[in-house]
């Protein structure tokens, strides 16, 4: 029994894994800045390297180093995201074709069966040439899916926390970095 509350104790007292945590903000990280628009939704936002951080906005570096420095409102309802690397498709690639070839190889197998009905020696119904049709096709629509989707990947963002009273200010400056601290009620 004591083991038993140790364990429970511990599960108490454990920090959340890496995963689980609010990924680090930090200068020259890429990142994405969205809004909430009247009808809901989440804007396309913007995003762009950071460069620095004020009380109320975050001033951006959009694509390229050449590209044009903006400074991003950051509101209560703003979402931050931040880039954490790129991932492959290849599950949702094999996914979509392998349904789409599925679905291509029964519909063109149960068009090209035919009716058994006489004294043929061998003949398929429509059932068993849609059932091959659907394995043939899946198949190479899982395998063609799967390459598509290696070749394919996709930016993965997580989701970063800019909340609270206390928030830390970063400008830079031609002789260096400013630090401070911002203070909201």
């Amino acid at each position: 029994m004591r083991n038993l509350v140790c364990v429970f104790a511990l599960c108490l007292v454990a920090a959340p894994v890496q995963s689980q945590a609010a990924p680090p903000l930090s200068i020259g990280q890429r990142v994405w800045v969205r809004s909430p628009r009247a009808s809901g939704g989440m804007d396309a936002g913007v995003k762009g390297t950071l460069e620095g951080i004020t009380g109320d906005s975050l001033q951006l570096r959009l694509k390229g180093e050449e590209g044009q420095a903006v400074s991003v409102g950051f509101g209560a309802q703003s979402q931050l995201f931040i880039f954490v690397g790129r991932r492959s498709s290849a599950g949702r690639g094999a996914a979509i074709g392998g349904v789409a070839g599925a679905l291509a190889g029964a519909v063109i197998g149960f068009a090209g069966g035919e009716d058994c009905s006489g004294n043929e020696w061998v003949c398929f119904d429509r059932g068993t040439i849609a059932a091959a049709g659907a394995l043939a096709l899946g198949g190479i629509g899982l395998a063609g899916g799967f390459i598509a989707g290696v070749l394919m990947p996709h930016d993965t963002w997580a989701r970063a926390a800019l909340s609270g009273p206390l928030r830390p200010v970063v400008t830079p400056s031609p002789h260096g970095v400013g630090l401070g601290l911002s203070l909201s009620f």
